[in-house]
């Protein structure tokens, strides 16, 4: 029962094609500031440009896993939701598999947080100006139906 309600439930990713937010050509400088310092001096702004997102994203996931400092306990929530995201290489996650992966890597402090689901999901659900976040309805992810993509297509120009 709960893999099924895992499915159906909404998942989210940084929207690095800029089709949910405005900060298309910032996303890239957003990603390579979460690198760490030796990494950082390897990006110019040619290499930025010319570079794709994506493999950016895969160069953080894989520095993250071995990072100590990348997700420290007092990093701002949201900025933490969104390294979570990048260091699961940007696939889609729900907010109960944030939270879980927040309580995780954070050891019990005299000041505790609320890394409740409820809390990430209000949280994912106002970041995208900021953070670039999108929802992600794991149909939308790999539709089955040619004419039912062409119709989430349609929907999403209308709306933007």
């Amino acid at each position: 029962m709960p893999d099924d309600n895992d499915e159906k439930a909404v998942h989210y990713h940084i929207d690095i094609r800029g089709e949910e937010n405005t900060r298309r050509r910032a996303i890239k400088h957003m990603i390579v500031s979460r690198m760490g310092y030796t990494n950082q001096q390897s990006f110019t702004a040619d290499v930025i440009e010319d570079m794709e997102a994506e493999d950016m994203i895969q160069r953080v996931a894989h520095q993250a896993a071995d990072a100590t400092d990348f997700l420290l306990p007092d990093t701002p929530l949201k900025e933490a939701v969104f390294r979570v995201l990048l260091a699961n290489d940007n696939k889609p996650m729900t907010p109960e598999q944030i939270s879980k992966t927040l309580e995780d890597q954070w050891p019990i402090t005299p000041y505790p947080r609320d890394l409740s689901p409820a809390v990430i999901e209000r949280l994912l659900e106002n970041s995208g100006d900021t953070y670039c976040i999108a929802r992600t309805l794991p149909d939308e992810e790999a539709p089955q139906d040619p004419d039912a993509a062409h119709q989430d297509g349609e929907s999403e120009q209308t709306e933007g």
